[in-house]
């Protein structure tokens, strides 16, 4: 077994989350890294259509901001601002 297709082995049993989280940020170097991309090419490849599209949606849904997020710390950014102007008038 040469060292390319241990390297391949290994990334299958890590899974492809795990090898592309790895790749981005740099755990594999030379020609590990060259290997890591050409398997994640070959998983890819081998996906039907439809799985690509399910993986975009649930990204998307994972990374969609939270409407809610916004309006809440603008209010708590009011009322400190409420209540410091509150106490300095307190103790002015």
């Amino acid at each position: 077994m040469t060292n390319e297709e241990r390297f391949i082995a290994s990334c299958q049993s890590l899974g492809e989350a795990n090898v592309r989280q790895k790749l981005n940020a740099d755990g594999y170097g030379g020609q590990r890294a060259v290997w890591a991309s050409s398997w994640l090419d070959q998983v890819e490849s081998g996906k039907s259509d439809a799985t690509k599209a399910e993986e975009r949606n649930s990204l998307l849904r994972r990374t969609r901001p939270n409407r809610l997020f916004a309006p809440a710390v603008s209010v708590v950014l009011v009322v400190l601002l409420l209540g410091c102007v509150a106490l300095f008038l307190k103790f002015s």
